[in-house]
């Protein structure tokens, strides 16, 4: 019989396998963030600045009062009705007086002194409790031609020269001439009529004591119209 011969390999010797941990080539040493510390700074005052802006608005509706304002325009020497007048909240400004809403039934009847748009808010000044005509003053209805006024038309509370001219011939001949000797007067505009067939219009003036019975004798001809500016 033969002999068994056995061609395994070399044994490893027992004693426990150890695990080793092989570097990884990737890996580096870590360095740590920078942390823009500016851009926090610029964030807490971003949120400071509309927390202020907040706190200032809702301070400022706060402090608003209710005031007597214009729901429409009103020219010069209109009287106020109470249909003209409405109630807003407003910021008080030192500098600018207003009507509280509490007198707004004290200015019903009184006349403005300017021609005011939709809106003003309305302060004591540009109010009064002088109708018009005045003490002294006299309403004037003139009629005025074609062409002897402005074509944009005259508005409440202008100041205008009224100059009296000659007419023609016929029955009116008498009136024309008294009218024409008069000379010119100035006086303010209070408001102007429909124009009538002839295209003729009827203007409303007021004028002082001194130019009343010129401004009756040129009511009775033709006048001429001239709007004056500032400071004429």
């Amino acid at each position: 019989m033969g002999t068994a011969v056995s061609f395994s390999g070399p044994r490893q010797a027992s004693g426990g396998s150890a695990d080793v941990e092989l570097p990884n080539d990737g890996d580096g040493p870590r360095v740590p963030r920078r942390r823009r510390w500016w851009l926090l700074g610029v964030a807490v005052v971003l949120a400071a600045v509309v927390a202020f802006g907040n706190y200032a608005l809702i301070a400022g509706q706060d402090n608003r009062v209710d005031v007597v304002v214009l729901t429409r325009a009103v020219g010069w020497g209109q009287r106020i009705s109470d249909g003209d007048l409405g109630i807003a909240k407003a910021v008080p400004d030192q500098g600018v007086s207003s009507i509280p809403a509490g007198d707004r039934a004290g200015v019903v009847g009184q006349v403005t002194r300017s021609a005011l748009p939709a809106g003003t808010v309305l302060a004591p000044g540009q109010l009064s409790t002088q109708p018009i005509p005045g003490p002294g003053e006299r309403l004037v209805g003139l009629a005025v031609k074609p062409g002897h006024l402005p074509a944009r038309g005259l508005s409440p509370g202008d100041l205008v020269q009224v100059s009296p001219v000659a007419s023609g011939t016929g029955t009116d001949s008498g009136q024309a001439s008294a009218a024409s000797t008069a000379g010119p007067f100035r006086a303010r505009v209070v408001g102007t009529g429909p124009p009538d067939s002839t295209g003729a219009v009827t203007v409303d003036v007021v004028v002082g004591a001194d130019a009343a019975q010129t401004a009756t004798s040129a009511a009775a001809g033709q006048v001429v119209v001239v709007q004056l500016g500032p400071g004429a």
